[in-house]
Parts: C-alpha cells; sequence; structure tokens
C-alpha cells in the first residue's frame, strides 16, 4: 500500500472529525488492496470481478459508517482489512444460506416417482399404462397426467383445463406419478424377465 501509517491515522482520525474528503483518499489509497483481497477470499476462479468490487465499495461504505469506532493506536489497514473480511464472509455465510435454501426448493420438487409411461418399452404397455391410470386414478389425477404427457401442455395450460391453480396441478401431477409408480416398476419387471428384456424406455 502506498503511503504511511502515519498519513494513514492522520487522514483516519480527519476522516473520524467529519473531513470526507480525507476519507475518500483513504479509499483510494486501499482500493486495489481490498479488491484484490476480496477477490482472492472469494474465490478467483468462480466468481467475478464485479463481486470483488461490490464487496469493496460496501467495505468502504462500513468503514465510512464506522470510522468513529477507529482508534489511532491501531494501523488503519489492519483496522480496514478486518472490516473488509466480515464483509466477504458475510457475503459468503449469505451465498450459502441461498444454496442452501435452492436445494431445498429443488429437492422439494423433484419428484422420485416416473412418469406414467416411463417404464413401456413398448405402445402395448403404454396402452396399459394409461388403462390403468383411467381405471384406478382420480379424474383429476387422470387428466392432469393426460394433458402433460400426451398432449404436452404445461401446468399454467393443465390449470386452465381443470380451473385450479397451478399449485393444485402440480400436486395432482405428483399425487398421481405416485400412484402409479407401482405399476410402472410391475411393468419393467415383467419387460426385464422376457427373454431379450431389458430394452430402453420410451416415452410417448
Amino acid at each position: 500500500m502506498s503511503g504511511t501509517a502515519t498519513d494513514d491515522t492522520e487522514l483516519a482520525l480527519r476522516a473520524r472529525a467529519g473531513c470526507a474528503a480525507s476519507f475518500a483518499a483513504l479509499a483510494a489509497r486501499h482500493q486495489v488492496a481490498i479488491v484484490h483481497y476480496a477477490a482472492w477470499l472469494l474465490g478467483r476462479g468462480g466468481r467475478s470481478r464485479c463481486d470483488a468490487d461490490d464487496l469493496a465499495q460496501q467495505t468502504f461504505l462500513r468503514a465510512f459508517a464506522e470510522i468513529g469506532g477507529y482508534h489511532a493506536g491501531g494501523p488503519f489497514a489492519a483496522w480496514l482489512f478486518a472490516i473488509a473480511r466480515r464483509t466477504c464472509l458475510n457475503h459468503l455465510r449469505g451465498e450459502r444460506r441461498r444454496a442452501a435454501r435452492q436445494a431445498a426448493v429443488w429437492r422439494s420438487e423433484v419428484d422420485p416417482a416416473p412418469r406414467p409411461d416411463e417404464a413401456a418399452a413398448s405402445a402395448e404397455d403404454r396402452r396399459r399404462i394409461w388403462e390403468l391410470a383411467r381405471r384406478t386414478l382420480p379424474e383429476p389425477q387422470f387428466t392432469a397426467l393426460w394433458l402433460q404427457y400426451v398432449e404436452g401442455l404445461p401446468v399454467a395450460g393443465i390449470a386452465t383445463v381443470l380451473e385450479r391453480s397451478p399449485a393444485a396441478v402440480k400436486l395432482l401431477l405428483l399425487r398421481g406419478r405416485r400412484r402409479l409408480a407401482p405399476v410402472v416398476a410391475d411393468l419393467a419387471r415383467e419387460a426385464c424377465a422376457l427373454p431379450g428384456g431389458g430394452g430402453t424406455t420410451h416415452g410417448i
């Protein structure tokens, strides 16, 4: 860093007394070092330079707001880097929380049950699945599954047909697939047991 510790201390004391120009001079002096530190702490490969620049800016905003807590007995650079470290770690913790929330959302949306026709190796198997679906599923579940897999309608379109909310349609699809899962599994086992079985699955 350019400048001596005494220079930093003088500028920091002036900034603490209300001199914005002195703080601007400190920010200009330490800008590059704080950006480099933030980039290193974030991980150079995984994040953009913009992230480091943003965190450096947040560091200086916090430092300006907290300049009254700076004491002349310690190096200003150390005080500033302590703020930079807290700012970066808070950012990383926030990223981990956001990632965990997103992972939970993804897990909640992943349906372990296969789609109704997933294990059907032939048109006959698919016909059997849909016939069983028609006989065993409540009509809204059957219609939702049919519209999605046969007609290719999106959830919003199915919601319009059934006069239900998209969330309700997703629940219908989930329950329908799960209810048909044993049937699909049985057909898959039958196909594998046949001579030459174990073929690939096909969609409709």
